[in-house]
């Protein structure tokens, strides 16, 4: 249970202090909760419980595992202290359900390293070519990815989707053999697709030498989303010019953000470093470089796999409602509902 309380604390950015004020005890005594050293009495278990916005069989749950991930890879800016510890202690916590359910079910899902990975690259060159072989090796060839978040689930990456930290995008990290990207909630979609096929680069590539890794997963993220084929194919050897229509069509059809496809450009030698400079600055003008044109319509993709195998789970008998809307982080009228309407009797499909 300490570990519990003190995951759901950091993610509310939550003092001893705060907590124990909310709860109506000493700061002391809510460190002897966290270090298991002194169990709740249930009225202290139910205030727990509505502080930190989590039923009290999730802070009861035998199950909770002491999860200690390898260090993180952020694509983000710099960030303060409290921030970086919100944000692993809401990978963890989500992390943990997720396991538990692959437990439950029987069904873990492991990644494999493709044939070939990882990679080692010492150039930007090397990043570009990284990019297409992993698109070979999975046979996906040069057409534009439907939905990124699927394909990375399929192939065994655990995708999350966390909120409340601006100055964060993406990470990844690895636990006990399992890859895991996380990304912020509400992210457009050109830009959820651009960080997780830069946190790809960070599984799959190990950089070299004095290449900046950052720019060198930057570099391997457009490839990945666009081939480079593919981007002479739309814009022809050399431009002058974009129309901004232009782009928005290209940024629907690949999910590549208009200002990742001027970089594209110059990239591959499309245009020059001085037109993109040019063009950049108009967009910063524009406060395009912060919210592009149809970032508002196009939502970002929800990852799937979790939930899919929560709900086999509770088909099956597997799981008991309650437990299923635990894992899911859900009350249980949201778990029942269709459409927006609860109806527990509609939770399941009766096969017989």
């Amino acid at each position: 249970m300490g570990e519990s309380i003190k995951l759901r604390r950091q993610i509310l950015q939550l003092s001893l202090r705060d907590l124990a004020e909310q709860i109506g005890v000493s700061h002391t005594t809510v460190d002897k909760y966290e270090k298991n050293k002194l169990v709740p009495d249930s009225q202290s278990l139910i205030k727990l419980s509505k502080i930190l916005q989590i039923p009290i069989a999730s802070l009861l749950r035998p199950e909770n595992q002491q999860i200690q991930l390898n260090q993180m890879a952020f694509r983000t800016r710099k960030m303060l202290k409290r921030d970086e510890k919100q944000i692993n202690a809401e990978t963890k916590e989500w992390l943990e359900r997720f396991l538990q359910v692959e437990k439950l079910t029987g069904r873990p899902r492991v990644f494999d390293m493709p044939e070939g990975f990882p990679k080692t690259v010492a150039s930007f060159e090397e990043a570009e070519e990284a990019a297409r072989d992993i698109r070979t090796v999975w046979d996906l060839g040069t057409d534009p990815i439907e939905n990124l978040t699927y394909l990375l689930e399929d192939k065994g990456i655990k995708i999350g989707i966390i909120s409340g930290i601006t100055q964060f995008d993406a990470l990844f990290t690895e636990y006990a053999g399992h890859r895991v990207i996380v990304v912020k909630e509400n992210l457009p979609r050109a830009r959820q697709r651009f960080s997780l096929a830069h946190e790809l680069g960070h599984c799959l590539l190990e950089v070299e030498g004095d290449l900046d890794e950052e720019k060198a997963m930057h570099r391997f993220a457009g490839a990945f989303l666009v081939p480079r084929e593919k981007v002479l194919f739309e814009l022809e050897e050399t431009r002058h010019k974009f129309s901004i229509k232009e782009l928005l069509i290209l940024k629907e059809k690949y999910g590549l953000s208009m200002g990742a496809w001027l970089h594209r450009a110059m990239d591959l030698g499309i245009i020059t470093p001085e037109n993109y400079l040019g063009i950049r600055k108009f967009f910063m003008k524009k406060g395009w470089n912060r919210k592009e044109p149809g970032d508002d319509i196009a939502k970002g993709e929800c990852p799937a796999m979790m939930e899919a195998m929560v709900l086999r789970a509770h088909a099956e008998g597997i799981i008991s409602t309650s437990k299923a809307a635990e894992l899911l982080n859900q009350s249980i009228s949201t778990f029942c509902s269709i459409d927006g309407e609860s109806d527990i009797e509609c939770s399941a499909i009766l096969c017989t």
